[in-house]
């Protein structure tokens, strides 16, 4: 069985490494992944490149079109019988690649979009053999009083994989005290960075000894906000921004607690499981999934409603000593290994696919 997963982010994310996890557990049950990607995104490439078979396209240019008769030639050669959709913004493209290759067709619901009933979605639903939601948020947005048949959508949370991190395999750092936060996540305001750095400064004025190690891509005008934003706000001395990092096991070395207080709504949240898994206390908001990942108080920590003045008030909590810090790190590593890791995802994947591919399923 061959798979090709459709990429067509432009930044590293949450997503993608999604999609690296998977093709390395596609790899090791003997299914042979393929990553199709934009060929102008060498960084991608190369990435990807560890785990599957890459391929290119000029995906950034009319959602692929240009090259969708190139692409179905390379799937038919190949022997691609699966198509993996991992964003609504190239759906189109894998239907015409299905319809043209025969292959069929997964739509992996990484994000937050409510079910519509018009007739161009209607005909997405239609064309699509399986519906794989990352959380029950996802799956119950997408449900609509027009789907009558539910049996190809399917919830399968997101999945860390362990070997990522080798230093925290066999034993947990039990911390007792928090001072240095951490962010890693895209750089951007929907993210709430900007509601840490503003509790932040409230909190330096009262404990000079606080730290932020803030880990993220972005685009240039968001990274050129970012600085500058540090610049006036004089916080250099505090925040230290050292940008995108592959050596995360390092930054969750480096760092207390996670900060992730997300504006809009989350559909997950896989460095929230990554975190759990290092032994790093989480603080994020209530506004998405992270009620299906985080039991507050006991796994790690809520902001609901989420503001500065919130956010700030939890941040400083959890560097109180009313915290038990050793039980909710002992809590969430358990969370994690009895429910979010890449294998168990894995699996349920390869099953759904190999249904469909099942005589009269």
């Amino acid at each position: 069985m061959s798979i090709l997963n459709v990429v067509g982010a432009k930044i590293w994310g949450g997503g993608e490494q999604y999609v690296y996890d998977i093709c390395q557990q596609f790899k090791q049950r003997d299914r042979k992944a393929y990553v199709l990607v934009d060929a102008s995104n060498e960084d991608m490439q190369s990435r990807y490149e560890q785990v599957a078979y890459v391929m290119t396209a000029n995906l950034y240019r009319l959602k692929g079109f240009l090259t969708i008769n190139t692409v179905a030639k390379q799937v038919k050669a190949k022997r691609i019988n699966t198509i993996v959709c991992h964003s609504g913004k190239y759906i189109s493209f894998c239907i015409a690649l299905k319809q043209l290759t025969g292959a069929k067709l997964v739509f992996i619901k990484h994000n937050l979009v409510p079910g519509k009933t018009d007739i161009y979605h209607r005909w997405i639903n239609a064309q699509v053999d399986a519906f794989v939601c990352v959380s029950k948020l996802v799956y119950d947005d997408l449900m609509t009083p027009v789907i009558k048949d539910r049996s190809k959508y399917h919830i399968v949370y997101n999945g860390i994989d362990p070997k990522r991190f080798p230093a925290f395999a066999d034993s947990l750092p039990m911390k007792s005290k928090v001072t240095t936060f951490g962010y890693s996540a895209r750089i951007t305001e929907r993210k709430g960075l900007y509601l840490i750095l503003t509790a932040l400064e409230r909190m330096y004025r009262k404990n000079p000894n606080v730290r932020l190690i803030v880990s993220g891509a972005g685009t240039e005008d968001q990274i050129k906000k970012l600085k500058n934003y540090l610049d006036v706000h004089q916080m250099h001395s505090y925040v230290d921004f050292i940008g995108f990092t592959r050596d995360i096991e390092g930054l969750y070395k480096s760092i207390d607690c996670l900060l992730l207080p997300t504006v809009t709504r989350e559909a997950f949240g896989l460095v929230i499981c990554e975190a759990m898994y290092c032994g790093v206390p989480v603080i994020t908001s209530g506004t998405g999934a992270q009620r299906e990942i985080i039991d507050d108080g006991a796994s790690g920590f809520i902001v609901d409603p989420l503001n500065e003045t919130t956010l700030q008030q939890s941040m400083e909590h959890v560097m109180s000593d009313s915290v038990d810090l050793p039980n909710i790190i002992t809590n969430a590593r358990q969370v994690v290994e009895e429910r979010f890791i890449v294998n168990r995802v894995a699996d349920q994947l390869i099953k759904i696919i190999d249904d469909l591919h099942t005589p009269n399923y």
